[in-house]
């Protein structure tokens, strides 16, 4: 421990891969970060107690730390799937099967489609098949495995601004709003387009743009910066100078994505009774004076309507300024007025539930959802003073009452941000405890 504590000490607050190596020196683990220093240091925290046991065993084998320096995140997210296919470490296998891993599929189209997938026809480990049927069109081929699928939906949607390409489900009469905006080549996805030079300057353009995606995604950015800057030369050669400008322009936009872009969003997988922090979390960008004294959030979990419960977290400011869970606060609930898939209207019913007891009241509910989830918490409270907001998953954003738009968690620090991580993830995990354990009485029965 002590050759690991001078490594912890020594970490770089930058972006780049870590891997954990046991005493035969053989790579167990591999991960990424958009900063390393705070990423790793969480693993080692004192008081940590993790959800998952992999994890948990993991620990006990790590007996050395190394790390790779990365210009950027997108460099670190790509440079993780690299290594993850290379070194295959158990523990990413055994904390994150391949059908959690997300795979960028391409289609074999004229204009061919890219599909974030989950679940790539005929995967194995060590290799994927080409031609297999996605989502109904048939896939060229995939790259991947990614560990970050959030990460790689953000990279693709800025790389898109540069090299555009087609999202649309089908084809239209008219010029789509995306062709307006740049993002797409418009005859792609027009139901009938004239074989003119433009359309096949369009199909040679489009494919070539392709290309780019693929290769940055391969981890070989650098390589096609050197490749447009010779392309601009040609360009010039050849008395084209309008061609130069554009791929100049992609060249600058490029390498400012490659270098600065944020599509990394830090997430710690532990379960700790003190959510610890470089500092302590401000509340006064969601109308508090002072930090509110006790946080309640609630979740919901269920398959298609059936098992349906619902779970309340909470957590307590202590007199250091942190918040610690308050496990014999904790209460789930079985859904009893709600049928089918109605995830608000199960959210109202476990709140009003709550406030029939004569339970201690909360200064703050974080519900676990978007705007209909918010909306029907306050439906419910809107006779008390209690401050309500929800988080969503997919792009972290939180949902304020008096706000039409969501705001990104990071907008109000990296410390609040993580503390409704870790609290909404905690209702997420003691919500699912209990659906899977009534699943399993109704199996057994």
């Amino acid at each position: 421990m002590s050759s690991i504590s001078s490594k912890l000490a020594k970490l770089p607050a930058s972006a780049g891969v870590y891997f954990f190596k046991d005493k035969g020196g053989k790579t167990i683990y591999i991960g990424k970060s958009g900063n390393l220093k705070n990423r790793v240091k969480s693993y080692f925290q004192k008081g940590v107690k993790f959800f998952s046991p992999a994890k948990v065993k993991m620990l006990s084998e790590i007996n050395d730390i190394q790390i790779i320096k990365t210009e950027s995140e997108i460099e670190a997210l790509i440079k993780e799937s690299e290594f993850i296919k290379k070194y295959k470490p158990k523990f990413n296998v055994l904390m994150r099967d391949s059908k959690n891993y997300l795979f960028v599929g391409f289609t074999r189209e004229e204009f061919p489609k890219i599909i974030p997938t989950h679940q790539p026809s005929g995967y194995t480990s060590s290799s994927l098949k080409a031609s297999q049927s996605l989502n109904g069109l048939v896939a060229k081929n995939y790259l991947g495995p990614f560990t970050d699928g959030t990460a790689v939906r953000k990279t693709l949607h800025i790389l898109r601004d540069i090299f555009p390409y087609c999202t649309c489900k089908q084809k239209h009469e008219t010029k789509c709003l995306n062709a307006h905006m740049g993002k797409c080549l418009t005859y792609c996805c027009l139901k009938e387009s004239i074989q003119s030079d433009n359309y096949l300057n369009t199909i040679r353009q489009y494919k070539k743009n392709i290309r780019a995606i693929k290769t940055i995604l391969s981890g070989k950015g650098q390589t096609l910066l050197k490749e447009l800057t010779k392309e601009i030369r040609l360009s010039i050669k050849n008395q084209n100078f309008e061609l130069a400008k554009t791929i100049k322009n992609q060249i600058i936009n490029l390498d400012s994505v490659l270098k600065h872009a944020k599509v990394l969003t830090e997430k710690f997988e532990f379960s700790s009774p003190s959510i610890f922090k470089d500092a302590l979390p401000d509340f006064t960008l969601l109308g508090f004076k002072n930090n509110p004294k006790r946080i309640e959030t609630y979740d919901i979990s269920n398959f298609q309507g059936a098992e349906a419960v619902g779970s309340m977290v909470v957590f307590e400011l202590q007199e250091n300024g942190e918040y610690k869970a308050n496990k014999n606060e904790y209460r789930k609930f079985k859904i009893k007025t709600v049928r089918g898939i109605n995830d608000p209207a199960m959210m109202a019913e476990i709140i009003k539930r709550r406030l029939n007891n004569n339970w201690t009241l909360p200064q703050l509910i974080i519900v676990d959802g978007g705007r209909t989830q918010l909306n029907a918490a306050l439906e419910v409270l809107n006779k008390t003073n209690i401050r309500v907001v929800s988080l969503a998953k997919k792009l972290e954003e939180i949902y304020l009452p008096e706000n039409k738009e969501p705001i990104l968690a990071q907008k109000f620090g990296r410390s609040l941000k993580y503390l409704f991580q870790s609290i909404r993830d905690e209702a997420h995990r003691f919500a699912i405890s209990y659906h899977r354990k009534l699943h399993r009485k109704s199996i057994s029965k």
